[in-house]
């Protein structure tokens, strides 16, 4: 299967889903992503503001408030800032909701927290194509964890991916969770007990 291929068929099985499934369905996905801030102790958190077919990770904020800080990717020529969360939200050239333009805030972020189409058995993340969060994190000089997340699964064994694709440490969606190999190994168990659901551990490049 090609990049673009797998790309099409998720974002149809995306968007079909999205508008025949209750915003309820969702919410094991966000509960599994508060427990694994927890988890990671994160404190200082980067996450998105969902389009229709993505999860609403803009109730983490109202929940975790009183202990973590939220950033937010904010559109710059071809790539992306993290800038404070903060309202009123505008509608891009793109079409995607942001922030007002603010200062960036450049220094270290515990996880960040990244909407998915799909991901490839590289645990890389197949996206719109446009490049920007690949560009994002390659210039970022201090790794955060990241989590992909996504409303349905759309996970792909084989690797459809470039070296230049952002890869991540978990995928977290409703039904499935993933998690690569390596680092977390030995709180395996630890992380289960503490985020609940089924979770396959990918053994990536």
């Amino acid at each position: 299967m090609q990049k673009n291929e797998f790309r099409a068929i998720c974002k149809s099985r995306l968007k079909s889903h999205a508008a025949r499934a209750a915003r309820c369905e969702h919410y094991a996905l966000l509960w599994r992503l508060e427990q694994l801030i927890k988890f990671l102790k994160a404190r200082k958190i980067l996450i998105f503001l969902p389009m229709s077919y993505e999860p609403n990770v803009l109730i983490l904020r109202k929940k975790l408030s009183k202990s973590c800080e939220f950033y937010v990717p904010f559109m710059v020529d071809i790539s992306l800032k993290m800038v404070r969360l903060r309202q009123p939200f505008k509608i891009s050239r793109f079409g995607l909701r942001q922030t007002l333009p603010q200062n960036g805030y450049f220094k270290k972020v515990d996880l960040a927290v990244v909407p998915a189409i799909g991901v490839d058995g590289a645990m890389a993340r197949i996206g719109h194509g446009k490049g920007f969060y690949d560009m994002f994190f390659s210039g970022l000089k201090l790794k955060p964890a990241i989590a992909f997340v996504s409303i349905k699964d759309c996970f792909c064994s084989e690797i459809l991916s470039l070296d230049h694709d952002v890869k991540g440490d978990f995928y977290i969606t409703p039904s499935q969770n993933y998690l690569k190999r390596g680092k977390y190994d030995r709180d395996f168990n630890r992380l289960v007990r503490s985020c609940g659901g089924r979770w396959h551990r990918i053994l990536s490049s």
